[in-house]
């Protein structure tokens, strides 16, 4: 066996580079847990709460949830600006994806609306998508149902423990049937069972010799370390690194409804700087109370990722704090004047068209950038790495050769439960399979049925009640499909 020092030079590294951006911890002594929950993100929250409030199977006091960041939400990443609520991640589902639907709308009763403003089918999912609204209809942010989850498991006394990022899972000598969960800064945690809702780069960061990871010549080893989507074989690391980019421009007048009526559609227009890649009706606006827009408004100017659209890097040196968050609020003038006088330039025409001097629109009070990455100096704002992605992008992702022989039942057996005999579970949509049971990549479904699978395999939970029954059956069914 090749010495633990190989495997951790590269996560020593990386764990150095990160470390600055932690203070330092607030526990002084080892937590005990019976369940210890790492991640919170759609599945970590959502496996937290199932357990101690929707079915009391755990005590809150004896259930502990650690996140490496300041809050909780993971790619679900909701910013309140102007009043306006904004999602720079995750923003929208289906009401067929049952998980997250039925518990937004059956368990929670949140009002939702249609995120096209005709209910249009959606292209990629082929079903009309939602998002979450307030009492005036406007945007109440995708964080909604996991701030509600968190305040339900607070409220009862669950623990929670922020900038807290994981460097491994070991074996308790002194108690046979526990882990020690160690995090950077040398914090020490220990439970009897373990759930890690973590993206692909902070699983790869965990020491090699981590309990997580079955031994090196199994399949669960390969698809949790060395199994990286669209990555070429031998080839530069860069070709592997992907950027998502949202870019809401805040405007005090909503001109794009003011003045020229365009209350949806999308705008593209990506042959000069700075690039264009966008929606009319995503970005919430204020109203008065007959409904008229009123400023201020967020024009989505621009959401896409870089294999599509690799233009939008542009964006990237406006976005400081790439290491630790993906937000940045910006109003620097290299930013905001290009941006305004594209979009003016652009809508040149069909401001003529109405006699309006589009150069008499005042700039952007505010440029809302949310940058994502699956750079590996990038652990805490990944962009959503699903397997067997090639099979939804096509050409512009090679496919994964460490999935030849591979069928999906058998990847979620190795990646859900990796180490046999050790109760060490992972829920997260890099861990799904691309368009498994029709899913696309890369949705909070993916993590939410993942983590169904789990409660009912290794807790025994039972259909949660609010659940559409098929929808249930399915998931826990993992019906088989081909291998590729």
């Amino acid at each position: 066996m090749l010495p633990r020092s190989f495997f951790s030079r590269y996560h020593a590294m990386l764990a150095l580079f990160i470390l600055f951006s932690f203070s330092k911890a607030s526990v002084s002594e080892p937590v005990a847990c019976e369940t210890a929950v790492v991640g919170g993100g759609w599945a970590g929250l959502y496996a937290a709460w199932r357990l101690t409030i929707d079915t009391h199977t755990v005590e809150p006091s004896r259930l502990c949830l650690f996140e490496a960041r300041s809050t909780v939400g993971g790619r679900t990443y909701t910013v309140e600006v102007e009043r306006l609520k904004l999602d720079i991640g995750a923003y929208r589902f289906g009401q067929n994806q049952h998980l997250p639907g039925d518990l937004i709308v059956n368990r929670f009763n949140m009002s939702t609306a249609c995120y096209e403003p005709d209910c249009a089918l959606d292209p990629e999912m082929n079903q009309t998508l939602h998002k979450i609204v307030d009492e005036e209809g406007q945007n109440a942010g995708y964080s909604t149902p996991l701030f509600r989850m968190l305040s339900d498991m607070t409220s009862a006394g669950v623990c929670v423990f922020y900038r807290h990022m994981l460097t491994g899972v070991y074996s308790d000598e002194a108690l046979p049937g526990m882990s020690q969960l160690h995090f950077a800064g040398g914090e020490i945690a220990s439970a009897k069972k373990v759930l890690l809702n973590l993206p692909r780069n902070a699983i790869e960061l965990l020491d090699p010799m981590s309990s997580v990871f079955p031994a090196l010549d199994k399949l669960g080893f390969t698809l949790l370390r060395n199994c990286t989507p669209c990555s070429v074989p031998g080839g530069p690391a860069a070709l592997s690194v992907e950027m998502a980019v949202k870019a809401y421009a805040i405007y005090e007048d909503p001109w794009w409804l003011t003045k020229l009526n365009l209350t949806h559609g999308y705008f593209t227009s990506v042959d000069t700087d700075p690039p264009l890649v966008g929606r009319y009706h995503d970005g919430p606006v204020r109203r008065s109370a007959s409904g008229e827009a009123i400023g201020p408004g967020a024009l989505e100017a621009v959401y896409s990722y870089t294999r599509p659209t690799p233009m939008i890097s542009y964006y990237k040196p406006f976005a400081p704090k790439m290491v630790v968050d993906p937000l940045s609020i910006t109003t620097d003038p290299a930013l905001l004047g290009p941006l305004h006088h594209k979009l003016m330039d652009f809508h040149s025409a069909a401001f003529a068209a109405r006699g309006i001097n589009s150069s008499a629109v005042p700039q952007m009070k505010h440029v809302i950038l949310g940058v994502w990455t699956n750079d590996k100096l990038s652990t805490l704002l990944p962009t959503p790495q699903a397997s067997n992605f090639y099979a939804q992008l096509g050409d512009v992702c090679p496919s994964e050769q460490c999935l030849r022989g591979v069928s999906p039942d058998a990847y979620y057996d190795a990646v859900e439960t990796p180490n046999e005999g050790v109760d060490i579970h992972v829920a997260n949509n890099d861990f799904s399979w691309a368009l498994y049971q029709s899913v696309p990549c890369c949705w909070a479904e993916n993590s939410l049925k993942a983590v169904e699978r789990t409660l009912h395999r290794e807790w025994g939970l039972a259909k949660p009640e609010w659940l559409d029954s098929a929808y249930y059956a399915k998931i826990v069914g993992l019906e088989s499909t081909v291998v590729i």
